[in-house]
């Protein structure tokens, strides 16, 4: 009876079985995920993420403001461009590719801190590096 029903599906056996093992190899090793959520959520909780207007000139590099709104006063400093997007276009593939691109700090601000933090978060998810909360 039982040699039967495995011979009636083996077939489905034969996919399903690898991939069950494939998939419980890769839940179970340590660095089977891109990121580490721990160490990728630790510039939040310490604020290492956070930076001042007065602070900006001891990043080095070019420096790159990610505007959420209209609430941001332009800097008089060459060092610095600025781009404005929309809080829900964010993840559009041009805007990525732009922060992504940008090769000194990439600062994100906006009027509501909690937006800025929240855009933040998911810009790192990314694989976005050196971005701040302004």
């Amino acid at each position: 009876m039982l040699m039967n029903l495995i011979n009636r599906y083996r077939i489905i056996i034969a996919i399903v079985l690898p991939v069950l093992i494939l998939l419980t190899i890769r839940t179970c090793r340590t660095g089977s995920f891109k990121y580490d959520a721990k160490k990728w959520a630790e510039s939040s909780f310490d604020g290492s993420n956070i930076i001042s207007r007065t602070d900006i000139g001891k990043l080095s590099g070019d420096k790159l403001i990610v505007c959420l709104d209209d609430s941001y006063n332009k800097m008089n400093d060459r060092s610095t461009a600025e781009v404005h997007i929309p809080p829900d276009s964010v993840l559009n593939r041009k805007y990525i590719t732009i922060i992504r691109d940008h090769k000194g700090p990439v600062l994100i601000c906006s009027s509501d801190p909690a937006l800025s933090a929240r855009i933040w978060m998911v810009i790192s998810q990314t694989g976005c590096t050196n971005l701040y909360i302004l």
